[in-house]
């Protein structure tokens, strides 16, 4: 990862580590992990995207195996990459446990140990929000170069301007810049145009759709994440509107695109 110093980097991975030992679901989750009527039980819902038996794939960023296992029950030759190590062996037990033979490592996602085109299929979901957008483009270069001829990647990022990360991006500003707070993990927006540009020249497609159409859910500082703001009993019908606007975003007014709360790229070498 390129860092500013090395004091910052163990900072960033002790995070994640101490994360791993809280509450490894929410933390790689947040709220998704308590909003059941909205979501449905995620703990072990289908990956986001298509999978094949036989496929080489790699997870990167793959936490505590939340989607690493359900993408190997489909038969895939999978394995996991993590920053944090205690993290890995969250993966490692859960993969286990669940009757697979656990490939995860430590490592970084800038700069991974394997040999290019070493896998048909890659995904990172929800992790590059977390780099500064210098690391994320390095990521992108990584696929890139570990993606077979004709393989697909997914990752996923949160929109810029969905009225949810709008407020996060203001509190998060408020945080570091008024009240000084450190934060190595602050998360990172992107824009459809940001994206488009990164991946122009190199990938021979990019397709990018949006997803989760909602308000804020609560405040989103370190005090309030459990706490929901929005009634329990509108959850049901928040979802179906979620998925109106989804199908329209991603249909006939793509405009709407740029006001979803997660980005899903999808990119073919």
């Amino acid at each position: 990862m390129l860092v500013k110093n090395s004091d910052f980097y163990r900072e960033y991975v002790r995070v994640w580590d101490e994360g791993a030992v809280i509450d490894a679901p929410f933390i790689t989750l947040g709220v998704e992990a308590i909003l059941k009527d909205f979501y449905g039980d995620l703990l072990d819902a289908p990956p986001p995207f298509p999978v094949e038996a036989g496929e080489r794939v790699l997870d990167l960023g793959c936490g505590w195996g939340r989607v690493l296992k359900p993408v190997m029950d489909r038969g895939a030759r999978a394995m996991g990459l993590d920053i944090s190590m205690k993290m890995a062996a969250l993966a490692k037990n859960h993969l286990v446990k669940s009757g697979h033979k656990a490939q995860v490592i430590n490592g970084d996602g800038t700069r991974t140990p394997f040999k290019d085109g070493s896998f048909d299929k890659i995904y990172s979901l929800l992790v590059l929000q977390h780099l500064s957008k210098e690391n994320g483009k390095e990521v992108f270069k990584e696929v890139h170069r570990l993606l077979r001829d004709g393989g697909t990647a997914y990752i996923r990022v949160p929109g810029r301007f969905a009225p949810e990360n709008l407020l996060f991006a203001f509190l998060q500003f408020v945080s570091i810049h008024v009240f000084r707070l450190k934060d190595p993990i602050r998360m990172r927006f992107y824009r459809l145009g940001e994206i488009s540009r990164i991946c122009r020249g190199l990938f021979r497609e990019t397709a990018i759709t949006a997803h989760e159409f909602r308000p804020p859910w609560n405040f989103h500082t370190r005090w309030t994440w459990h706490y929901i703001i929005v009634p329990r009993r509108f959850h049901a019908r928040l979802r179906r509107i979620s998925d109106w606007f989804e199908r329209k975003a991603n249909g006939r007014v793509p405009f709407l695109r740029h006001f979803g709360v997660v980005l899903m790229v999808k990119v073919i070498k």
